[in-house]
């Protein structure tokens, strides 16, 4: 049976600042950044493959032996299904908002042990200057907060964030959604409103802060590294992830995460998601 892996606060801290340096790149370049489209008709930019591997050579160090799985990495999604410890990466997620010069783009970082069990979440929006970051130990979170010193981030113990979202009144509260929602969501019965700001990981970091804006958030387009760090934190923040083709049944992380792309899912508090249930539906009735 694979062991539990333990992270240091100083493995933390050594990771925070790496994807700290590798979000003042892009908050640097940004401006002068081109863009082309995958063929899947996705965007890339030359600073996806650079930020990668920026973050690859330094990780490596700070975590010995464990595997790392990056979008830019075609050849590495293999290892999602392996029962070892890894490190899941998304060195843009947003590259579409982050290539028309928008702020709602970040970088994900999830590291699981052997169980598929987080071991490190941090999600970074370097135009916004938001961390969340929690290491775990059998899913008990510990929280970070980080604070700037200079160019030097530093780490405190902090406790949970955010609070349970305002409940009852649909109409006042968004629903964030993935950029294909519309060919996979009957929203028809939804009595509230919606946003897409173009990245999976800043809707899954917005929904911590526990208000109606996000209430929710629906994932239909997305591949592990889009949500690994997001729905570790989300969880261990007391919200709820239900597989929306059984959306009364919550979710198995556990399995998830040995999937490199998931069906659609939609995450909040379980009393907004009781309350969504007849209201947020995939097409067709399933």
């Amino acid at each position: 049976m694979a062991q539990p892996i333990r992270v240091a606060r100083e493995q933390v801290e050594a990771a925070v600042a790496a994807i700290h340096s590798a979000g003042r790149l892009l908050v640097e370049a940004q401006p002068r950044t081109g863009w082309r489209l995958k063929p899947d008709g996705t965007f890339i930019t030359d600073l996806d493959v650079r930020v990668q591997e920026f973050l690859q050579s330094r990780l490596e160090r700070i975590f010995p032996g464990c595997a790392l799985i990056g979008e830019e990495d075609p050849g590495s999604f293999q290892l999602a299904v392996e029962a070892r410890p890894r490190m899941i990466l998304d060195p843009i997620d947003g590259t579409a908002a982050f290539a028309r010069g928008l702020g709602h783009y970040g970088i994900s970082l999830a590291i699981l042990d052997g169980r598929n069990q987080p071991v490190l979440a941090i999600i970074h929006l370097p135009s916004l200057g938001r961390w969340d970051v929690a290491s775990f130990e059998n899913w008990q979170p510990a929280w970070y907060g980080v604070a700037i010193d200079g160019d030097t981030p530093r780490l405190s113990v902090v406790d949970r964030p955010g609070s349970e979202p305002a409940g009852g009144n649909l109409r006042d509260g968004y629903i964030y959604l993935s950029s294909d929602a519309h060919r996979q969501v009957d929203l028809s019965a939804y009595e509230g409103k919606t946003r897409a700001l173009g990245a999976t990981a800043a809707h899954l970091a917005l929904l911590l802060d526990g208000t109606i804006d996000p209430l929710a958030v629906v994932l239909t387009r997305f591949k592990l590294w889009d949500v690994a760090a997001g729905l570790a934190l989300a969880v261990a923040a007391g919200f709820a992830v239900h597989d929306l083709s059984a959306p009364s049944a919550p979710m198995d992380l556990v399995a998830l995460f040995q999937t490199i792309e998931p069906g659609p899912l939609i995450v909040g508090h379980p009393k907004a998601l009781a309350l969504l249930a007849n209201q947020v539906k995939l097409l067709g009735g399933r």
